[in-house]
């Protein structure tokens, strides 16, 4: 055997154990992305005026909340509020617009805008629907 065919042997071994090593990496990422999902999907909701009260602990955080929807726009951004009795949160979407007054159930992550002298902004990121 030349040195050409065990150069040639030798990257082919390599191609193929990092082909496999990607292969798992995916794997694990869809398991460990469709175990957080599940978990989400299985959750109770989170009270909004929870959230709204304790951003320190919930901001960056994924949650599922369910409410009415009270209203919502569709300017540059859509989003809807959405009221659960105990406060009102914006919902940041890429989907169309649910009606007001319907109820809606959303998983999406927590995420204070701004803070400025008292005033402050805070949504829920919408996750994509999962099909």
């Amino acid at each position: 055997m030349d040195s050409n065919q065990r150069d040639s042997k030798k990257k082919s071994g390599l191609s193929t154990a990092v082909v496999g090593v990607l292969v798992l990496a995916i794997l694990a990422g869809l398991v460990l992305g469709f175990m957080a999902w599940k978990r989400i999907q299985d959750s109770k909701p989170i009270p909004i005026g929870e959230i709204l009260g304790d951003l320190r602990t919930y901001d960056g955080q994924v949650v599922h909340i369910e409410g009415e929807v009270v209203g919502g726009m569709n300017l540059v951004v859509k989003w809807f509020d959405v009221s659960d009795g105990t406060g009102t949160i914006s919902v940041v979407t890429e989907r169309g617009l649910p009606t007001k007054g319907t109820t809606v159930k959303v998983d999406g992550q927590v995420n204070e805008l701004f803070n400025l002298g008292g005033i402050s902004k805070t949504v829920i990121m919408e996750m994509p629907e999962q099909q």
